[in-house]
Formats: C-alpha cells, structure tokens, sequence
C-alpha cells in the first residue's frame, strides 16, 4: 500500500513540475529534439558526485533521499547540457 501512495505522490509531483521550453535561435525543432535527446542521455550517464547514503533503519526513506538527489543531479546536468549547446528556457 506504501508503495502505491509513493507513486501517486511521485506522479502529483511530476505533474505540477512543468519542464520548460528550450529554445535557440536559427534551431530547427528537429535539432533542438535531437540536441535534448543527447543532452537527456548524457544526464542519464553522468555518475552522480554525491555518495550514497549509509544502509539505514529507515530505508524507504534513504531510497527516496538517494533517488531524489539522482534525480535533481540529472536535471541540472541536462539544463547545464542545453545551456552549453547554446539553449535557454523559455516558460
């Protein structure tokens, strides 16, 4: 039962989080899928510079610590990706 209240937890939160709209002059909508699309691999790649956390007693809390931190490393790397490649966010 957790486990479902974790992912609809999970799944609110994804929803109100809204990515926003990469954009660059003289880009094609092709190459700027193509470029997120690199730009997404790579994050997904990238090892993490944080450690991981300790086994502890309260482990579904330190997997959901540890995967949020993977997961807020991923989108910085990626936003960092786009920026280098010439991008900016557009709301």
């Amino acid at each position: 039962m957790k486990h479902f209240l974790y992912a609809g937890l999970a799944a609110a939160l994804l929803a109100a989080c809204e990515a926003p709209a990469w954009q660059k002059t003289g880009a094609s909508e092709a190459m700027a899928n193509d470029d997120a699309q690199s730009c997404h691999l790579k994050a997904l790649v990238t090892p993490s510079p944080y450690a991981k956390p300790p086994p502890s007693p309260y482990a579904a809390a330190t997997v959901l610590d540890a995967d949020d931190a993977r997961a807020r490393f991923e989108r910085m790397e990626y936003r960092n990706c786009m920026q280098d490649k010439g991008y900016s966010a557009k709301r």
